[in-house]
């Protein structure tokens, strides 16, 4: 008896159970789904909101800038870059204008006037060689000095070195009459100091340094050798 009346209690329990979890609402019923292309997040979850939509500090707007106008050839940015300390920036200005520059004698001329006659400008290897190039199509004393001044303001020893060496061969051909040994010993050595420390102190740096002591003998003996010239010219004894 005790037995059937346990079980008795055991089925009621279950029955009840069973008839209040089918009355029990699901949750997902309730809630109800969220539209279609929502994510779970919540309203005011900036952070993320920021990621999908970041906003340009005022530096980084003024950077791009800049790079704009050197694309389109405005020297002036140069001067912005350089007044703004940052060498990563400068150079990016600088490597916009030589590129816009690149082909077109004139323009690398105007470049390289403009880097030479401002303040704590410095150009750059390729700048010099472009340079150079031009400088060849028509050497004058007044373009040696520039070509020697953006090359040693390039800040590479080799670039400097290049310049000297074919600039010192058109002066023993002859070419630079005007200038005389003194005066182009004196121009390689004052363009040589406004190269940095740090590349003066280069591999590059100790070749040129012997390359300029080589310049000076070759001067001494050139100069003695048109000075012989023109001594015979005039029927005088040489020196």
């Amino acid at each position: 008896m005790s037995a059937i009346l346990i079980i008795s209690v055991f089925l009621l329990f279950v029955a009840t159970f069973a008839i209040l979890r089918t009355k029990r609402s699901r949750s997902d019923e309730v809630a109800g789904e969220l539209p279609a292309g929502l994510s779970p997040r919540g309203l005011f979850d900036t952070a993320a909101q920021d990621s999908e939509n970041p906003k340009e500090s005022p530096e980084q707007i003024r950077r791009g800038e800049l790079r704009e106008r050197a694309e389109r050839g405005d020297l002036s940015a140069l001067t912005e870059a350089r007044a703004s300390e940052d060498a990563a920036l400068y150079r990016f200005v600088l490597d916009g204008l030589v590129g816009r520059a690149s082909g077109d004698a004139a323009r690398v001329r105007e470049l390289a006037s403009y880097v030479a006659g401002g303040r704590d400008l410095r150009a750059s290897p390729e700048l010099a060689e472009m340079l150079l190039g031009a400088w060849r199509e028509g050497p004058t004393p007044s373009s040696t000095a520039e070509l020697l001044h953006v090359s040693a303001l390039s800040d590479d020893a080799g670039t400097f070195g290049r310049a000297v060496t074919e600039v010192l061969q058109l002066w023993e051909a002859g070419g630079l009459g005007a200038l005389g040994a003194e005066d182009l010993r004196s121009l390689f050595e004052s363009e040589y100091w406004l190269l940095s420390s740090e590349a003066k102190r280069s591999g590059a740096g100790f070749v040129l340094k012997q390359k300029l002591a080589d310049v000076r003998r070759r001067l001494a003996t050139g100069e003695r050798g048109r000075a012989a010239g023109r001594a015979s010219e005039d029927g005088r004894p040489p020196p």
